[in-house]
């Protein structure tokens, strides 16, 4: 996906346990258009499980409003 054809920034979240797995994710995604502001690092593996169950909403996102690219934001 394209981040920014979006109108609010998305956030990509990023676990692991190797420092140095996370930082070349993180330069990917920067490859790929994603700003720093928009990457969470949230630490450890044991916080993936938390953003694996984000993807329990995709089939109702997608049921209200079709297939029309979205992405999850965190506001601060």
């Amino acid at each position: 996906m394209a981040p920014e054809i979006l109108a609010t920034p998305p956030t990509i979240y990023v676990s692991g346990n190797d420092e140095h797995a996370k930082q070349t994710v993180t330069g990917l995604l920067a490859d790929l258009g994603w700003q720093p502001a928009w990457i969470e690092d949230l630490g450890d593996i044991t916080t993936a499980r938390a953003t694996e169950a984000m993807i329990m909403i995709v089939p109702h996102v997608l049921r209200r409003h079709g297939f029309k690219p979205f992405a999850v934001s965190l506001a601060r």
